[in-house]
């Protein structure tokens, strides 16, 4: 008789089941060579997260920007998607700007005039089929 582990039968049922998964790190790699080649730039870290999202998923960050300061919002995807959208809204919820192209790397900058409570959406537009989520990396860098 044959004795499995449970971490032996799901590590089984994952790699047979055909359904790729969410990849945090290769988010997370991504965004952080972004970090650092901002520093030659003069931009700060203010923030960085990574989460994994499934199709039409969106996950909202509450922010304080600062007046007088820029800030950049980058966003890294895993090779599962092809479309992330990156939004910033006020503090009622109205939008302010929003990355356009389609990709999964978008960018933002943004220069508030006075000190105020935002939010940044990122919304997991196109991923691969077959996948159930998308590993998604986002930073808020300022100078």
């Amino acid at each position: 008789m044959h004795n499995f582990s449970f971490t032996t039968i799901l590590a089984a049922s994952l790699f047979w089941s055909g359904t790729a998964m969410a990849d945090e790190k290769e988010a997370d790699d991504c965004l952080r060579q972004k970090i650092w080649a901002g520093y030659d730039d003069g931009w700060a870290v203010r923030t960085a997260t990574t989460t994994s999202l499934a199709q039409d998923d969106h996950r909202v960050y509450l922010v304080t920007l600062y007046a007088g300061n820029e800030y950049k919002f980058q966003v890294c995807a895993d090779k599962h998607s092809t479309n992330v959208d990156l939004v910033l809204h006020d503090a009622d919820g109205k939008e302010i700007k929003r990355e356009h192209e389609k990709d999964r790397e978008p960018i933002l900058t943004f220069k508030p005039t006075e000190t105020q409570t935002f939010y940044v959406a990122v919304y997991a537009a196109e991923i691969s089929e077959n996948v159930e989520a998308s590993g998604v990396a986002l930073a808020v860098t300022y100078r």
